[in-house]
């Protein structure tokens, strides 16, 4: 991202190549300098206040920076970078602030014109008016349209959106991937000629908008549902998947696109564009073609948003807790042991599930401290209690820890549990069984080893065989059809030859738990044999 100094830099180096070469480089660099900072605090200013545009542009013209061009370079830099800068809520800000300070350029030239008025003829006026309309000219230019292609811009984009009247209409975003690199490679004036070519191909689709280097924008008025925007959206991935002939060589550019499409009466350009923009994200997210805004997605993101923000907070308050349900022993219905199941008590929300927060814990990294935090706790706990199994779940993402197997051997060694009473719960996907050394180095320990939801496809009995697991916990599924014993009565014989326990869980009847039972299943759980309790009765 572009910095204060930097835009500085680039002020003066437009300043220059307008007419202006100040005596003292550093003096000059020096002046644009403070006035940018007194643009900046203005467009930070509470309450906001546009005046003092007017006084910076006055400054500009005091400094002999008053050539016409100063005003168009003034304009086009710090309409295009600042929002960038200081945040998009700050545009209409800095917008209001520039029409003040072309108002202040102006009036200050105007100024110059009227105390030299004795020497200016009717011609002169005639020109300096011509002046005038020139830079109001270049303003609206520089303030509506991309200096890339001269197509509108956002800001032209917004108007337009606002203006739109009845029906639907439907807005696709274009995101192009790795234009930033591809532009390095070609230099300035190729990446133009890119440009104008896309904008060329793209054209005809709609109502086109360039809204940064690698963000075109196309607005389809009169659509009749999502179907219409969707195929346009096809049709520009067709047009730029085509290769580009530039100085003979083929230059190729993907992209990606997000769609909204909905009634346009009462439009929100903002609402709009950050709904597109949301789109654009999923689709290079999913890689599944065209995305369309989900409201309903979008909630739940917004939700995931708010959770991992409430999270490491929640966490250092020592809001996540744990339940522990039974785990029975079936042939005698003794009570074995307890898994230990993460909970938040989340304030002002309620009892919020694992379902919910472990996947945003994972997505953050916030797993790795929440899972030693909780394994410490159910260790602790058990530590106290008579004798029995604790069982805690691993996430895969804290198998990548390196340092995974010394955190649970510290752990052990400051609880003071015996190795052999905790069990920890891998489930069976493809990442975790990667892990090979880690399920070693924790065997080690002593601890035990199980694997949660087997059965679900990812793990063949001959990768089994070479990982030190002792207990294989069946997926609930395989108690939805009890007709089915002779294939869940193999799973149970198969486990048993390969050295492994079994434990099935989610028993929610009798008849489940007297079929099982028959079967020779070690042991059990679920809410036929006991809920989850937020206290640990082993």
């Amino acid at each position: 991202m572009t910095s204060y100094a930097a835009l500085t830099d680039e002020w003066l180096r437009g300043v220059v190549a307008a007419g202006f070469v100040p005596g003292v480089r550093a003096r000059a660099r020096s002046a644009l300098e403070d006035l940018l900072e007194e643009f900046v605090a203005a467009v930070r200013a509470e309450p906001f206040d546009p005046a003092p545009g007017r006084r910076i542009g006055v400054e500009l013209v005091d400094l002999r920076m008053s050539a016409p061009p100063v005003l168009g370079t003034t304009v086009h830099l710090l309409a295009g970078q600042l929002p960038a800068l200081l945040g998009e809520q700050s545009r209409e800000r800095v917008l209001a602030l520039l029409e003040n300070l072309s108002v202040g350029f102006v009036a200050a030239q105007r100024d110059l014109a009227v105390r030299a008025a004795e020497e200016m003829n009717r011609s002169e006026k005639i020109h300096w008016r011509a002046v005038q309309l020139d830079l109001q000219r270049r303003l609206q230019q520089a303030l509506l349209h991309s200096p890339d292609t001269g197509l509108p811009n956002e800001q032209h984009l917004r108007k337009t959106l606002a203006d739109l009247g009845g029906g639907r209409s439907g807005l696709l975003l274009l995101g192009l991937d790795q234009l930033d690199e591809l532009a390095d490679t070609l230099g300035d004036e190729r990446r133009h000629r890119l440009l104008a070519t896309i904008a060329r191909r793209l054209r005809p689709l709609g109502i086109l908008a360039h809204l940064a280097v690698d963000l075109f924008a196309v607005l389809v008025p009169g659509t009749t549902g999502p179907d219409d925007l969707i195929k346009v959206a096809d049709q520009a991935l067709q047009l730029l998947a085509a290769p580009f002939p530039i100085d003979g060589h083929d230059l190729h550019v993907t992209a990606h696109a997000g769609l909204v499409e909905r009634p346009a009466a009462g439009t929100d350009p903002d609402g709009w564009l950050h709904d597109a923009r949301l789109a654009l994200r999923w689709a290079r997210h999913d890689q599944l073609g065209p995305a369309l805004f989900d409201p309903a997605r979008a909630d739940d993101e917004r939700r995931r948003h708010h959770l991992a923000a409430e999270m490491p907070a929640a966490l250092d308050r020592g809001e996540f807790t744990l339940h522990y349900q039974p785990l029975m022993r079936l042939s005698d219905r003794t009570v074995i042991g307890a898994e230990a199941l993460a909970r938040w008590p989340r304030p002002g929300a309620g009892l919020v599930m694992p379902l919910r927060f472990i996947p945003v814990a994972e997505r953050t990294g916030l797993i790795r401290p929440l899972g030693r935090h909780l394994l410490e706790v159910a260790c602790r706990r058990a530590a106290a209690g008579p004798g029995g199994l604790i069982s805690v779940n691993l996430s895969p993402v804290q198998l990548r820890d390196p340092g995974l197997v010394a955190s649970v051997a510290d752990i052990l060694h400051r609880t003071e549990l015996p190795a052999a009473r905790l069990q920890l719960e891998i489930t069976e996907t493809a990442e975790a069984l990667q892990y090979r050394s880690v399920l070693t180095g924790l065997a080690a320990l002593g601890v035990r080893l199980a694997l949660d939801d087997f059965g679900t496809g990812y793990s063949s009995l001959a990768v089994l065989t070479t990982l030190p697991f002792a207990e294989a916990k069946l997926a609930a599924e395989f108690l939805l059809d009890t007709q089915r014993r002779d294939v869940l009565g193999h799973i149970i014989d198969a486990c048993h030859a390969l050295g492994m326990t079994v434990t099935a869980e989610g028993i929610e009847t009798a008849e489940q738990e007297r079929l099982l039972r028959e079967l020779g299943c070690d042991h059990g759980q679920g809410y036929h044999l006991g809920r989850p309790q937020p206290t640990l009765s082993i």
